[in-house]
């Protein structure tokens, strides 16, 4: 194959470790939603399993419902929190003895929905304590509270929020603010529950930095993300986490991504190098080509900026990122040939490059640069 993510295995149960450290008293859920960001959700599911089974891991988390179903038919039995908006029609697709699949909610409307055609799923119900995504808040918080406390047959299980303003400050002003708001609502829900429903209600609102820096938001499960696959959530995070925390996590990133080089190209100088003609050798250059381009999920703006590895050196990236290709600069590595492994997101030797470099230079986020990488090229768990 001419292109392959490793994914690690140790970074991926590492990451776990870190968070039981830090919130032994939670569930921990893991988030595998779109293809696991990017690492692969056949593939981490495989990581995840003896995790699961130990009780180190107490269920996943997903956006959509096919996420979900695939999961199940990859033989995971415990359970799955979907997150997203799905089209009503979509929960015809959950099996009918299903129980496991917990739906999260906002209105009286999409729990009609749900109950109209699987009525035994328990369900969450979100509320918009400042994200303004989905969640109710104020008035049409009270109409669906109003609702359940009017149902309580109904199969409600827990309540959730998600917050904005985490990550990317230093200052927690609105993380506060917003887990004040969630724990007037707990407050309000709490009451209700109590009165007419079974068990206890579920409540979890933390996502991989809150779970880190706002220890109040430590509740009966945390949902980690991108922290599962060994990244800081942002540098702000990593900086706040050294005043909160009183030892330090270490986060090693899970994927690498290699590709061969398939063609060496020596041309003369004052040669225009892709499309546009963006760049033009000033020397004698030799050439490699790399069958990775923006269709395969490496970013068109890293086009004359970004470097790859080969033979633990840096190979600059000559002219525009093509759709299947790139150009990368070897003239300081004459014995690269065809065949050999280019590094895109890793280390070789003593040299690395992360998502964390690639998204500074695209001016994105580590999220993005691992979510992007195309579905089909093959992933291996490595050690």
């Amino acid at each position: 194959m001419n292109t392959w993510l490793e994914i690690s295995r140790s970074a991926i149960q590492k990451s776990v470790s870190n968070y039981r450290a830090i919130a032994p008293n939670s569930g921990f859920f893991a988030v595998v939603k779109s293809n696991a960001y990017g690492h692969g959700l056949k593939q981490l599911l495989e990581i995840l399993m003896p995790l699961y089974s130990s009780g180190e891991v107490s269920g996943l988390a997903v956006n959509a419902i096919f996420e979900a179903v695939q999961l199940r038919e990859w033989g995971y039995a415990g359970p799955v929190l979907i997150m997203g908006r799905n089209q009503d029609s979509d929960y015809a697709r959950i099996p009918e003895q299903e129980r496991e699949f917990h739906i999260v909610l906002s209105t009286v409307d999409d729990i009609l929905a749900l109950h109209s055609v699987r009525p035994s799923l328990p369900f969450h119900l979100k509320v918009d304590t400042g994200m303004s995504r989905l969640g109710a808040h104020d008035e049409a918080l009270a109409r669906v509270l109003q609702y359940l406390s009017e149902n309580p047959d109904l199969p409600w299980r827990g309540l959730m929020t998600h917050f904005a303003n985490v990550e990317d400050v230093m200052d927690q002003g609105y993380g506060r603010l917003q887990y004040a708001r969630f724990a007037k609502a707990m407050e309000e829900a709490g009451a209700i529950h109590r009165a007419g429903f079974q068990g206890s209600l579920i409540c979890h609102s933390a996502a991989s930095a809150p779970a880190m820096l706002l220890p109040e938001s430590r509740q009966d499960w945390i949902r980690v993300g991108i922290s599962l696959y060994g990244f800081w959530a942002s540098s702000s995070t990593r900086l706040s986490a050294k005043m909160v925390l009183a030892e330090m996590p270490e986060f090693r990133p899970a994927l690498s991504w290699k590709a061969r080089v398939v063609h060496i190209n020596p041309v003369a100088e004052g040669v225009d190098v892709g499309y546009g003609c963006t760049y033009r050798t000033t020397a004698p250059t030799t050439i490699a080509v790399i069958p990775v381009g923006y269709y395969e999920g490496y970013d068109r703006s890293l086009s004359n900026r970004s470097h790859v590895l080969i033979r633990g050196r840096r190979a600059p990236l000559l002219g525009r990122v093509c759709m299947n290709m790139i150009m990368v600069d070897v003239t300081s590595i004459p014995e690269c040939a065809p065949g050999d492994v280019a590094t895109l997101i890793g280390s070789d030797g003593g040299e690395s490059v992360t998502a964390d470099e690639l998204a500074d230079l695209a001016g994105t986020i580590n999220y993005e640069v691992v979510t992007r990488i195309e579905p089909g090229i093959p992933r291996i768990i490595v050690d």
